[in-house]
């Protein structure tokens, strides 16, 4: 086993052995065997650890089984601890939703100029239960199994199944802690899990290594034609966040199209659809316009208004549009005015309730640092947003009137003067809703 990974490390990450890594460890079996081989290879490492506290005591079990690897192994420790049914809850989605979206957002909070590869412990089981999920979800993404390497990703526990791994931390004498939740039915993952898979290996022993091989070369096969696409779409002109391809060959389109994973039934429908029409498909969105068919990422364009009645509230993180928004409240001497993708406004001038919601036509707002007002469209036009694009920006406001619109313009309302004593900080990112596995 510890020949095997160090081989595919090797092949695959060679930074690994150099550099250092954050190891994603849950406390089971697939990760903890993850972090003894990184140990007993001898690559630098670093933790992380998420306590999404589901399960009561077995998750802070679970905490205190991987602290007591960190300390055994004397590498750092990362653990965070998230309100998840509340974060659920907050953004309208599934728990296991939350869950991913909050463990691959700490990940990231983590990296820096040292730690620049996160390794998770997906392994040819979850491979194999992925492309039965994928396929009971009718997604071309199934018979791609799951990427090796994505962004900053790397899955060093893809060349080894689920049972061996457990063979081998036995014969180690190592021990690992076991998710309850993981029994259950409850989710289609589980019901592939304890229902497909055991009929198939009882047929086909081999599924994990042939899949294994099968999605490798798919995989392959998928980049070398994605590579492909991406050359030809660079004759079209760029429009807001995709491109605008022209329908004078419209057979190329719809080959490119149905590369993407838009459904053949959906091609045809777009032939004759008329301005305006929009089809989505797998994150992606094509839009039927005049100079031809835009086609790119599409914007989360609903915006559920959403009123943060008075500062006691704060701090909370609202979702609108494509923007996740952070709101706390600082000392003067806390901000920090370099700080990007963040405004800052006088508490104590601000009127709740502070509204997140849709722009209203024709309204308007000063911008800081000019004369006069303009209206929220002339400034979503000279930012370049794409019209497809545009109803995913969120206006922020007080009772008083606009604050501003993420990552376009804030207003000259309630700026920051010297006798200023409380803060409110607003940062924002761009939501990331098609975070992995």
């Amino acid at each position: 086993m510890l020949n095997r990974f160090q081989s595919f490390v090797e092949e695959n990450a060679p930074e690994i052995i150099a550099g250092k890594t954050l190891l994603a460890m849950s406390g089971g079996a697939d990760s903890v065997a993850m972090g003894h081989l990184f140990y007993q290879s001898g690559y630098r490492f670093e933790i992380a650890h998420v306590n999404y506290g589901l399960r009561g005591e077995e998750s802070q079990g679970d905490e205190e089984f991987v602290r007591s690897l960190s300390a055994e192994w004397n590498v750092p420790l990362h653990v965070a601890r998230p309100d998840t049914i509340m974060e659920a809850q907050l953004f309208g989605e599934s728990v296991q939703m939350a869950a991913r979206r909050l463990r691959y957002s700490f990940f990231k909070q983590l990296m820096n100029a040292e730690l620049t590869t996160v390794c998770t412990a997906h392994q040819r089981t979850d491979n194999l239960e992925h492309l039965f999920i994928y396929l009971l979800r009718n997604s071309p993404a199934a018979w791609q199994g799951i990427p090796l390497r994505r962004d900053y990703i790397f899955r060093p526990m893809l060349f080894a199944d689920a049972a061996e791994i457990r063979q081998w931390l036995a014969a180690q004498g190592l021990e690992w802690r076991e998710d309850s939740s993981n029994q259950k039915t409850d989710y289609l993952r589980n019901k592939v899990r304890h229902r497909i898979l055991p009929l198939i290996r009882d047929t086909f022993p081999e599924a994990e290594s042939e899949f294994a091989e099968l999605s490798k070369s798919l995989s392959a096969l998928r980049h070398k034609e994605l590579d492909q696409n991406h050359q030809w779409l660079q004759q079209f002109p760029v429009v807001g966040d995709g491109r605008m391809l022209n329908t004078h060959d419209m057979p190329a389109v719809m080959k490119y199209l149905k590369s993407m994973g838009m459904h053949p039934v959906e091609l045809q429908k777009l032939k004759v659809a008329a301005t305006g029409s929009r089809f989505y498909f797998h994150g992606w969105m094509a839009e039927v316009r005049n100079a031809g068919i835009w086609v790119g990422k599409p914007a989360l364009q609903s915006i559920e208004e959403t009123h943060i009645p008075d500062p006691i509230e704060l701090p909370v993180c609202v979702q609108a549009g494509k923007f996740l928004l952070s709101l706390h409240i600082l000392r003067p001497e806390e901000i920090t005015f370099t700080a990007e993708n963040t405004w800052f406004f006088d508490l104590d001038s601000l009127t709740f309730p502070l509204t997140m919601r849709s722009r209203i036509k024709g309204e308007r707002m000063q911008p800081f640092g000019m004369q006069g007002s303009k209206k929220i469209s002339d400034l979503l036009v000279d930012a370049h947003i794409a019209v497809s694009e545009k109803d995913a920006y969120p206006v922020f406001a007080d009772a008083g009137g606009i604050l501003g619109v993420p990552d376009i313009r804030r207003s000259a309302m309630a700026p920051v003067q010297e006798n200023t004593h409380k803060i409110l900080c607003v940062k924002w990112e761009i939501s990331d809703n098609h975070a992995e596995s």
